[in-house]
């Protein structure tokens, strides 16, 4: 069947099992199934079908059923799972993402399931161990051999994990020893959780998401921990909508008794929610930062004189005023203060930096993204060795990172790499002294756990080659606030307070509206709240919601200008210049002549037509604050209203020679010559307004014909829209036709 067709039925599967419409379900599922001739799937969904028949009659005899509604969700659940299983074996036929070409290749290898895998690798292990090698008196050559056939062996049940599905319970339970085993290597829980997580994305598993469960549960404070933890997290988040076996549920209440439940998931939420801002900052880095170190390379070079610029320090700046000037002027200073900040509150500054460090071999295998580094990989053997343990500490970087660095090193002259070491050690001592100086360094060095964590995960889905073909859970965020199985642990005001602040500090509206909703539903009110949720609303279009926010902040704090304001202002774009007057009323006795404040109640009287208030409110702003020239537009129109074509003609010309003209502009001069009777003048700017109309930063614009219809369609359009002014100001109506007819004989 076509993919678009299958995804069309699954999608009608799906809605009818969220509005509890299990017949629908059960046909379209019966019939998807024997369609591919998978009679097993069929006769289980016969099976789910018939409970449901049973259900259904003794609910029409009444009997009271408490576990009615429990039943219903898990007969919902039998049928998604089916449908996935259905989608699975229609997709794998044809579709060449890595996945499919992956799982076609280990169904050809069906006795190496990842129990058995799982069984190699830990006897591979125990050969492997630097016991046991020493034991034997290998040499690097041998211990070398020994790690690269671990490492295979690992990518090989990466990739076989990765693509089972479901998780039989053999293989749940080889899973679940191996995580808790204490004979394997450290990193290697990380790994598995790494591949449990990654086939969880593709299909929901609630066998995976126990496992990952149960790795948190097991030791929460480890790194593996904090994996677990991320990963649970995400994969809630992708089947938010799926409802979670009682054994998954089980579970989860289990983990609310952890004591440290409630602290991680504040700062995982936290630290997931920072991922929205990482492609700014990537950008930021990119287009803003290094272009304008590279553009002050010159000046730095002539200041500094004989002193090479690789040994200067951007610390040693404050020595010298003339650096600090140039650094200032230049807006790098302020830059790097912001990058500061960033860094700090645990910004994700390095994506620019390592981002283009992905091209070597090793991260063209999808398990080395998941693996955690660790110095005694098979491609640091020798001199690269020392390099890496020295990066494994690192509390900077994250496994991604460090493993691009460490590849790095190893292709460089010796002198060079140790420059760079040295680079990164001052870097590292930095950092280290930062946390130290934190007020709670367990907290700081937990918070750096799970944001490792999170960035491994964001740089695996952000800069594998493959990328496109996965589901890419930070691509509209996680929010934890939409998973109902959790929304209510982090409801509370500190947690939601916090991430809805940072969205709105960083112009995530939409993300910052939802985590503020939640908080007013929670009964958290403040006039603050409004305020930030009515500027969101106002930032993202919606003009009456946003309206109806300032209100509410107005009722709790009557006495805030910044309230008055944005209502002033929403009164005046929703057509309401009434009351956006009455606003303005209130906001003169708190802000007495006040330049935005005259210019808004001018605007309020040209909507109104009430020119006499609108040229006095206007004038006084002009007087208030000359140099911004807001004013001149709108008293320039408000004069011609007035009839007072001398003095409007004054501001227009004014305005056109000091600012920027719009087309609007070279249409209201065109108007006023008519009422002067200066055709030909009048003509003239007419055309300026047409030609104006052209967007000069497209390229062909100015030949293209159909801009240029586009352009005269609009112009016939204000004309005709301007028919009540024209005749207000002593222009004819009749004689707007022969105007046009001429302009446009004249343009040809």
């Amino acid at each position: 069947m076509k993919k678009q067709i299958f995804d069309d039925i699954k999608e009608r599967i799906t809605r009818l099992v969220a509005e509890r419409r299990l017949r629908e379900a059960f046909s379209l599922t019966r019939s998807l199934a024997e369609g591919a001739m998978r009679w097993e799937v069929s006769d289980r969904v016969a099976r789910a079908e018939e409970n449901y028949r049973y259900m259904l009659e003794y609910a029409a005899r009444g009997a009271d059923d408490p576990g009615r509604d429990r039943m219903a969700d898990e007969l919902g659940a039998t049928v998604l799972e089916v449908v996935d299983l259905l989608e699975r074996d229609n997709r794998v036929l044809d579709e060449t993402s890595l996945y499919y070409s992956t799982f076609r290749f280990e169904r050809t290898r069906p006795d190496e399931t990842p129990a058995a895998l799982i069984e190699s690798y830990t006897r591979a292990a125990g050969d492997a161990s630097p016991l046991a090698m020493a034991s034997q008196s290998l040499g690097e050559a041998g211990r070398r051999e020994r790690r690269s056939v671990l490492e295979a062996m690992e990518r090989r049940l990466f990739v076989r994990l990765w693509v089972t599905h479901p998780l039989s319970g053999a293989d749940a339970q080889a899973a679940r020893e191996a995580l808790s085993s204490p004979v394997l290597p450290s990193y290697f829980g990380e790994l598995l959780i790494g591949a449990l997580l990654l086939g969880s994305l593709e299909f929901y598993d609630s066998a995976k998401l126990e496992l990952i469960m149960e790795a948190y549960a097991a030791n929460p404070a480890s790194r593996r921990g904090a994996a677990a933890l991320v990963a649970m997290l995400i994969v809630m988040h992708r089947w938010r909508a799926r409802r979670l076996s009682d054994k998954v549920a089980n579970r989860l209440a289990a983990l609310r008794e952890l004591p440290l439940w409630e602290s991680d998931l504040h700062t995982a939420y936290m630290e997931l929610a920072r991922t929205r801002d990482t492609e700014r900052l990537t950008a930021k880095m990119r287009d803003e930062v290094m272009p304008t170190m590279l553009r002050l390379r010159p000046d730095l070079e002539k200041k500094l004189g004989k002193t090479p610029l690789k040994e200067f320090d951007l610390e040693s700046a404050e020595e010298n005023p003339e650096w600090e000037e140039l650094f200032e002027k230049s807006g790098l200073a302020d830059k790097m203060r912001e990058i500061s900040e960033i860094t700090m509150e645990g910004g994700d500054i390095m994506m620019s930096t390592f981002g283009s460090m992905k091209s070597h071999p090793f991260f063209s295998d999808i398990a080395n993204w998941f693996v955690p580094f660790h110095a005694d990989r098979s491609e640091f053997a020798g001199p690269g060795a020392k390099f890496a343990g020295f990066l494994e500490p690192m509390p900077f970087l994250n496994d991604s990172d460090k493993y691009s660095v460490a590849l790095s090193l190893a292709q460089m002259p010796r002198e060079q790499a140790s420059m760079m070491m040295g680079q990164l050690e001052q870097h590292g001592d930095q950092m280290a002294a930062a946390q130290a100086e934190a007020l709670n360094a367990g907290s700081a060095d937990r918070r750096n756990m799970i944001n490792k964590q999170v960035q491994n995960l964001y740089r695996f889905f952000n800069l594998f080659r493959r990328k496109g073909e996965f589901f890419n859970p930070f691509a509209a965020g996680v929010s934890l606030v939409e998973i109902p199985a959790i929304a209510a642990d982090v409801s509370d005001s500190s947690t939601l307070g916090v991430v809805g602040e940072f969205y709105f500090r960083h112009k995530y509206f939409a993300e910052a509206l939802a985590a503020f909703r939640v908080l007013e539903s929670a009964g958290e009110t403040s006039d603050a709240l409004y305020q930030k949720m009515g500027h969101a609303l106002q930032r993202l279009g919606d003009t009456d919601e946003a309206l109806r926010m300032f209100e509410h902040a107005d009722m709790l704090n009557p006495g805030s200008a910044w309230t008055l304001r944005r209502l002033a202002r929403g009164y005046l774009a929703a057509g309401r210049p009434r009351e956006a007057l009455a606003a303005l009323d209130r906001l003169e006795a708190l802000e007495p002549d006040k330049a935005a404040n005259a210019l808004l109640r001018g605007h309020c009287h040209l909507q109104l037509e009430e020119y006499d208030e609108a040229v006095r409110a206007l004038f006084k702003a002009d007087y208030l604050d000359p140099e911004s020239g807001k004013a001149l537009r709108p008293l320039a129109w408000g004069l011609l209203m007035r009839c007072e074509l001398e003095q409007s003609r004054k501001y227009y010309e004014r305005l056109i020679a000091s600012r920027d003209p719009l087309p609007a502009d070279y249409l209201n001069l065109g108007h006023l010559s008519l009422a002067e009777r200066r055709f030909r003048e009048a003509m003239n700017f007419y055309k300026l307004n047409i030609t104006a109309r052209r967007d000069p930063a497209k390229p062909g614009t100015s030949g293209d014909s159909a801009a240029a219809q586009e352009a005269v369609e609009a112009f016939i359009a204000d004309m005709r829209s301007d028919t009540t002014a024209l005749l207000r100001i002593g222009v004819d109506p009749k004689l707007l036709p022969l105007i046009i007819d001429s302009i446009l004989y004249e343009l040809g």
